[in-house]
């Protein structure tokens, strides 16, 4: 099992990637939206990282996610 970052933040993407966990750097909430949804599908994940904006711009996603999946565990930081 593996764990990702979704960030709009290059530097946490180098920061993560120094702890062997990957990244995917995404600029708009289009773009987190597919990323969220590609992310949510991988069997192999079991955390998905979202910082504080991120999860903002697909808060409705998220949320239902919360409610009917356990995994991947998602959890939000700072940024």
């Amino acid at each position: 099992m593996k764990a990702k970052i979704l960030t709009n933040d290059p530097s946490l993407i180098v920061m993560f990637r120094l702890g062997s966990i990957e990244g995917s750097l995404v600029n708009n909430p289009e773009e987190m939206d597919e990323e969220f949804r590609a992310s949510i599908k991988d069997e192999n994940l079991a955390v998905l990282i979202l910082t504080t904006t991120t999860k903002s711009w697909i808060e409705k996603e998220v949320r239902a996610h919360r409610e009917s999946e356990s995994i991947p565990l998602i959890v939000v930081i700072d940024g």
